[in-house]
């Protein structure tokens, strides 16, 4: 501890040192910034209390210099190091919020720094064991490090302390999936869909985990489910039809091929599935006509133009199908390595080699 400054306010000499400004950063980063509350819940910490009460001065006869005080970036060790040069340990903190310390670690994860990430949970989890936030991130940070069983452990106290974290639930089950667990997968994420009926895309995870588990009939029954609710969906349609062939349910995957064939898209999430069947069918024009009236409308969709290619390049438009394509790739490259798969499936080797030379 060093000397920094010595004030005299009001006939109060006041010794400013080293350690003087912790306060303010303990009561930002564990009391969202109330001073008072910080000094009743650690009103025992004597050492703490010298110094708490110069800011309390400090700020009662200086407007505004609390606030003046530079407290970021915060870092971990030295905090620690400031809990051990005042004798505080995690078990001192009974009144203090988390909040902070978690916005914190959620910043540390968008920055990928793992390491000091982790030491600030296991310091969390030390002053709050029932703070679920601080398992589920861990969790899903020991997921991201390629630790599966370490961080499905996590993931599963989170779950256990909170059944309502959508996100642990959703991580939970992303885990078991990539364990080749898929009905315990499926399972998850079926909690999930029953918080959130809405979360549209996990029906499709779910029955994803079931195909892999060969489990036909489940994975029939939940997309039967989405559909009931979402009676106009080409992509749960599709993909039930795949299903109905394993099982073979023939007459069914028959009429809903001639449902699919019939319709047009009502979702944006069906545009691109729905042109790909119409291609397999020789339906160009079909998809020509709904994709400029389409973007008309939805004029954030543009990348959809480029399933234009195909109906341009079937029809003789060949150099018309060349420009598109070329400027789509500078455009949106993302989308194009996307549907290439379509493209290499519908169009010939000559019709291939002429958009790409």
């Amino acid at each position: 501890m060093e000397i920094v400054a010595l004030l005299n306010i009001n006939g109060e000499k006041i010794e400013i040192n080293t350690n003087t400004v912790f306060p303010i950063i303990l009561s930002d980063v564990m009391y969202e910034g109330d001073l008072d509350l910080m000094m009743a819940d650690l009103k025992s910490k004597d050492k703490l209390m010298l110094e708490s009460k110069k800011i309390k001065f400090l700020s009662e006869n200086i407007p505004g210099i609390a606030s003046n005080f530079v407290t970021k970036p915060f870092i971990f060790s030295e905090f620690l190091g400031y809990l051990d040069e005042f004798e505080l340990t995690p078990s001192d903190f009974n009144h203090a919020t988390l909040n902070e310390l978690y916005d914190i670690i959620l910043d540390y994860a968008d920055h990928h720094n793992f390491s000091e990430l982790k030491k600030i949970v296991k310091f969390m989890i030390e002053i709050d064991p029932n703070y679920t936030p601080a398992y589920e991130i861990l969790g899903s940070v020991l997921v991201e490090e390629g630790n599966f069983e370490e961080g499905k452990k996590y993931l599963e106290m989170a779950v256990k302390q909170d059944p309502w974290n959508i996100a642990a639930l959703s991580e939970l089950g992303e885990v078991y999936f990539n364990l080749g667990e898929f009905e315990k997968a499926a399972e998850i994420w079926g909690k999930e869909v029953e918080l959130m009926p809405e979360n549209t895309v996990t029906y499709f995870m779910i029955a994803d985990a079931y195909r892999q588990a060969k489990n036909y009939k489940k994975a029939a029954r939940i997309l039967e489910k989405f559909l009931n609710k979402y009676p106009k969906s080409i992509l749960a349609k599709y993909e039930l039809i795949e299903i109905y062939k394993k099982l073979e349910r023939n007459i069914e995957a028959q009429e809903m091929e001639e449902d699919i064939s019939n319709a047009q898209p009502e979702y944006v999430s069906d545009v691109e599935i729905w042109a790909k069947i119409m291609f397999q069918n020789g339906k160009y024009d079909k998809v020509e006509k709904f994709i400029n009236k389409f973007l008309d409308k939805n004029t954030n969709y543009e990348h959809f133009r480029i399933l234009l290619t195909v109906p341009f390049i079937k029809s003789g438009k060949k150099d018309k199908a060349k420009s598109l394509i070329s400027e789509m790739k500078e455009k949106y490259p993302w989308y194009y390595y996307g549907v290439k798969n379509i493209f290499d499936e519908i169009l010939d080797d000559e019709e291939k080699v002429f958009l790409e030379n």
